[in-house]
């Protein structure tokens, strides 16, 4: 699996009310390339807040990780997602992030600095 392909899936893929798969994609790229069910759901419930976290444990768990493991972008060991095409570069990553913040439909709006990495909530 190479950086191409997850480009090409976030462009030709993903729609713009997916927002959930794109900020997947961006929490893995910034947490290293893995990232637990519950530490992607804290992500999407920052951001999104409308429900109550489990909520998001299911999405996680039952929408964006099944299509992306689907489409061979991560593969799943126990509760925890592993980004196929990790480690990517430096501008591999800038280009991946603003591709998902552009597909995001607005979603990481309140996210000051892309450059930074997502840590896990404690």
């Amino acid at each position: 699996m190479h950086y191409q392909y997850l480009k090409n899936f976030i462009s030709e893929r993903v729609r713009k009310n997916d927002i959930f798969v794109p900020a997947m994609i961006l929490f893995l790229i910034k947490n290293e390339g893995h990232g637990t069910i519950q530490e992607i759901a804290r992500l999407l419930y920052i951001f999104d807040f409308r429900h109550d976290l489990e909520y998001y444990d299911t999405i996680v768990e039952k929408f964006a990780g099944v299509l992306l493991e689907e489409y061979n972008i991560v593969r799943r060991e126990g509760r925890t997602y592993y980004l196929h095409t990790w480690p990517l570069n430096k501008n591999e990553i800038f280009a991946i992030t603003k591709q998902c913040m552009e597909v995001s439909n607005g979603f990481f709006t309140n996210l000051h600095n892309p450059d930074e990495p997502l840590r896990k909530a404690s």
